[in-house]
């Protein structure tokens, strides 16, 4: 049966809501549908990363319910905030554990605190951020000594944000532009800039400006010779860098984490309108929005990591695989820069996936095939449709 956009969309907002109250409970919302299989990979407990951006769709709904359960993620996850700070990858309270995967979670703690500033703005409730003011200065301490190098950007181990599988260390785009939102909105104005600073230097190395930069302050020499080092290892492409390690660095596009520059302001209009413009002339959305790394990584490249084989292949999983909450953060950063119409075409098609099988909310798709893969029923799909919705009529801004 073919249905209008329109018709799919409203659908698919009845359906996420359907799911997100499904899939939540007492203690706060699930990874995913508790099937066998989903209990076995612990994706029945409650993810630090997972949950709290379910947070924002359940805001951005202004349901009753949704409301409450995003209060409750919240509060569930700074229960079990480690005494340095940490929010852990995921906790499973009817059993009382905390779990931290093999090298850390580090967006965990950084979501969580994106959760809690856009729950205060949206929600109507100022008395949650009140009273986990000493939470919230306790994961702040423990972010700010993920700088290892005093550069004002985080450092991390390989494997340790949600591409859990993949060689991304050192300092990632990713986890850097949100760590930019928090210094944002928690007030951190000196801070902010350098790692706005920072992340436009070494992040665009081909383009970047050492004059009248905090970045480029501390440290010079090295810093320059990073820059130059980083300027040898990559091409002058549009988009921000993946990552970059000693002396190394990944050149692939981070479509997460580029979409979320544009969102949360550190590219310029001109910059997110050229990142725009070449994920859509690389077609990163052909199946569905949107692949998550172009060009995955083949097994002869030089960041290939052998445990990759066991389930990111090129187009899969984290390695070029399309994932529909992703999908989600492309459409807003396409509205973002303009193209309100391509927006909402995505965000049928967005739609259009997670109905696949009877509305089975997928976990992710191969890239190549689009063929559905991974847990079912997944709740950041889910919660990010209903903030893409919300974000494209004019709701809620970022």
């Amino acid at each position: 049966m073919i249905i209008s956009e329109d018709r799919l969309i409203e659908k698919c907002y009845g359906k996420s809501v359907e799911l997100l109250l499904r899939n939540s409970h007492k203690y706060g919302t699930a990874a995913a549908l508790p099937t066998d299989k989903a209990k076995h990979n612990l994706y029945t407990n409650i993810f630090g990363r997972d949950a709290s951006i379910c947070v924002l769709g359940m805001v951005a709904s202004g349901d009753k319910k949704l409301l409450e359960i995003a209060r409750t993620n919240l509060l569930t996850l700074a229960r079990y905030q480690t005494k340095s700070g940490q929010i852990p990858s995921s906790v499973d309270p009817a059993k009382d554990k905390k779990f931290f995967y093999f090298l850390g979670s580090i967006d965990s703690t950084l979501w969580w605190l994106i959760a809690i500033d856009f729950y205060d703005r949206h929600a109507g409730d100022k008395a949650l951020k009140s009273g986990l003011s000493a939470n919230i200065k306790k994961a702040l301490i423990w972010l700010f000594y993920q700088d290892t190098n005093a550069d004002g950007l985080l450092e991390q181990g390989e494997a340790c944000d949600w591409a859990d599988n993949m060689p991304a260390n050192g300092r990632t785009l990713y986890t850097n532009v949100l760590w930019y939102r928090a210094l944002e909105r928690f007030g951190f104005d000196r801070e902010r800039k350098l790692a706005s600073d920072g992340l436009n230097a070494l992040f665009r190395p081909h383009e970047a400006s050492t004059k009248r930069s905090l970045f480029f302050s501390q440290d010079r020499f090295h810093r320059l010779l990073e820059l130059r080092i980083m300027k040898k290892l990559t091409d002058n492409v549009p988009y921000y860098l993946n990552y970059i390690g000693h002396k190394s660095a990944s050149d692939r596009c981070d479509v997460y984490a580029n979409a979320l520059a544009i969102l949360f302001g550190v590219a310029s209009p001109a910059r997110a309108k050229a990142i725009i413009r070449w994920l859509r002339n690389n077609k990163i959305s052909r199946k569905y929005p949107a692949i998550v790394l172009f060009p995955p990584i083949e097994q002869k490249d030089y960041d290939w990591r052998p445990y990759m084989d066991e389930e990111n292949k090129p187009y899969n999983y984290h390695n070029g695989g399309i994932w529909p909450f992703i999908g989600a953060f492309y459409v807003m950063a396409l509205r973002k820069t303009g193209h309100l119409d391509l927006a909402r075409k995505e965000l049928a098609r967005l739609a259009d996936a997670n109905r696949i099988n009877n509305w089975q909310f997928n976990e992710w798709f191969h890239g190549k095939t689009g063929k559905p893969m991974g847990m079912h029923g997944q709740s950041w799909n889910a919660a990010t449709f209903l903030l893409t919705y919300h974000y494209l009529k004019g709701d809620i801004v970022w």
